[in-house]
Order: C-alpha cells, then structure tokens, then sequence
C-alpha cells in the first residue's frame, strides 16, 4: 500500500509527542489562532492535494498554554508544543485529498485541559492525474490506459488496482504516461494513481472505477448494435475479438437458443468473423461466448442485437 507524509512537526525546539484527549475543554483558556501563507483560510482555492504547507498557531500571550493540539479530525490529537508558555508552534500539513478541508487546534495546558477548538477551514486545489481507462477490460489481456498530470514537474506516475502491488511509470516529456494494465479477475475493480514531481512531491490520488469482463467484443459496420440497418437477405459480417487469453473458437446462439449454437474458429490472433444473413425484417437477439482449448467457454457472453430493417 502506498506509504504518504502526512503531518511533520517543524519546530526551533521540542518534539513531538502524543498524548490522551481530555473528554472537555476549559473556557479558562483562550482559542487559539491559526494562519497559514499556503491554505489561509479566506473562501480561495490554494496548492493542491499532497502539497504540504505551514500552519502557526498562536496562544496570544496566554502564559498557560504550553502547547497545542491538532489534526484533521475532531477532536483534534496531535499535541505540539510551543516555543514558550503562551507562544506559537508551527507544523506542516500535507493534505491528501481535493476539496474542502479543516485543521481543528486548540490550545493545552500543563494540566492537560483544552481551550475551545479553532476549527480552520480552506480549500484544497485538485492535483490529481487524469485518467483515461476503458470502461470495461478484459480479463487477463492488457488494457490501454493514459496518464495526464494534474501538477507541473511530473516526472512519474504510480498506480495500484483495488489492494494490489503498486507499479510506477515513467512520465514522458509533456508529463503524460501511457501504460497497460492487466487485470486478473472479472468483477468490478477500482485503478487508483497519483503522479510525483521531479522534487518528489506527489498528487492526490484519483479513483476510477472499471468492470472486467471475458465477454468477447462484438463489431459489425452492416449491423450495429441495436441500430436498424439492412433489410431481408442482406448479408452482415461479424468480427469478434477476443477478451481472455487462448480463445480458438467462439459459440453464438439467436434468442438464447442452446439447443442451436454456431461455433467459428478464431485465427491465430483469437479474433474470428462470420456472416449472417437475415430471413425478414425484425429483432435478432445474439449472444456471443469464447472458448479456450480446453473446452473452457468464457463465463459470461456478449450480448448483441441486430435489428433488420
């Protein structure tokens, strides 16, 4: 799984520590302050997914507060201390995702107790890769799929499909990739990738989901899919490409009729054609299946209608 800086606590003196949260928070102590030249929180967009900036918090002078308490969500846990009693502490926020965000701090002191949560909101600017991925893939067979940076300076691009090993690939001059992914399973799966700059600096993620499929693909220019077209012995040829490895042959039945299926042989690189001609007008419902060798036939078929005109 992808490892991703999230929260480093850049401070002239002191560490970082993590304590227990106090169930309540003391009106004794004021709400901190909370600016940030990278995500001010003023209603704008600003740097962008995995783009960390500096965040400051300020105690405004209260001698009881020894340090704070932050993080992305509430009640915030991460304790950091301050430079002095009633001083500053600043941190570095790297956030992971586009969108609307909040930091919620509050202000500790040595008794543990905490002020009223500051709750800093601010929008971060999508850094995420584009994605073009087919829809459906097949099962075991490459798929073309395409990168296009989100950020400047890409130099890579690492993806992962659902929980699977991450792969990395090398981004070309204009920051665009193009790679093939090969999934192993029918079903419905999730690609997801960020890009990384030549600082190293990495993008939000994007997510895309796809279905793979053993179906084979079914094309005619005579008769396509669903479309009325020719007429009563007007011949269609049919080419069928092949969505799993080691298809020779496929099987096509009209009105799911098991009792009378056709089989083609495929060529040697598993596509196959075949001609069918229609008696009369009306609706020919045709499913598709491929076989392997092994007399495996493809678990799902294609469907595909032909309308005579």
């Amino acid at each position: 799984m992808r490892v991703r800086h999230g929260v480093t606590a850049l401070l002239a003196a002191g560490g970082l520590v993590l304590g227990a949260v106090p169930a309540q928070a003391s009106t004794a102590l004021a709400e901190p302050t909370v600016t940030s030249a990278e995500y001010p929180d003023d209603g704008a967009w600003h740097p962008g997914a995995g783009l960390p900036g500096s965040f400051t918090f300020d105690a405004g002078g209260d001698a009881a507060v020894v340090g704070f308490s932050y993080g992305d969500t509430d009640p915030a846990g991460t304790f950091v201390p301050a430079d002095h009693p009633g001083g500053t502490a600043t941190v570095s926020y790297t956030p992971q995702a586009s969108g609307p965000d909040d930091l919620y701090v509050v202000s500790v002191d040595n008794a543990g107790n905490r002020s009223p949560q500051h709750v800093h909101h601010f929008y971060v600017a999508p850094t995420e890769p584009g994605v073009s991925l087919p829809r459906e893939t097949g099962v075991g067979i490459p798929a073309e799929v395409r990168f296009s940076p989100g950020i400047a300076d890409v130099v890579s691009y690492t993806y992962l499909i659902d929980n699977g090993p991450e792969t990395t690939v090398a981004a070309s001059a204009d920051g665009t990739a193009t790679t093939n992914i090969v999934t192993a399973n029918p079903g419905s799966h999730r690609l997801k990738v960020w890009s990384t700059t030549g600082t190293g600096l990495t993008s939000g993620t994007a997510s895309r989901p796809y279905t793979a499929s053993e179906a084979p693909l079914v094309a005619s220019t005579d008769y396509p899919d669903f479309v009325g077209s020719g007429g009563p012995g007007v011949a269609g040829v049919f080419t069928v490409t092949p969505r799993t490895p080691g298809v020779v042959e496929y099987v096509y039945y009209f009105y799911e009729d098991w009792d009378n299926p056709t089989v083609v042989p495929a060529g040697p690189d598993g596509r196959a054609s075949f001609t069918f001609t229609p008696a009369a007008s009306g609706f020919y419902p045709m499913q598709v299946y491929s076989r392997t060798a092994d007399g495996k036939q493809s678990n799902v078929g294609r469907d595909y209608s032909i309308v005579v005109n």
